[in-house]
């Protein structure tokens, strides 16, 4: 869950869906309309990003929408790169830790 600092209500979400072999995990985040342009989902997808690092996953992926820039930008801040594959629709990110 996100939260606002301001009022403490909630403003969107994270999410992994963690691989069984604990490798790699598919991410993602929304923010309400009303809480977007704040930095919210940059914030908890590069928090959320570092917990499962510290428990070992190496392997992140996500998938956007090719006309969402938001979450784009969001991805490239984390280090998630596109890779070129489409999958219904949505544009594959990928990031790899060593």
């Amino acid at each position: 869950m996100v939260r606002h600092t301001g009022d403490g209500l909630a403003a969107g979400f994270v999410q992994a869906t963690v691989a069984r072999d604990l490798a790699s995990a598919e991410v993602a985040w929304v923010i309400d309309v009303r809480w977007q342009g704040q930095g919210l989902a940059r914030e908890a997808a590069a928090l959320m990003l570092g917990w499962l690092e510290a428990r070992g996953v190496t392997g992140v992926f996500a998938h956007i929408h090719p006309e969402h820039a938001a979450s784009a930008a969001v991805a490239r801040h984390v280090g998630l790169a596109p890779t070129g594959i489409v999958e219904d629709g949505e544009l594959r990110w990928e990031r790899t830790v060593t």
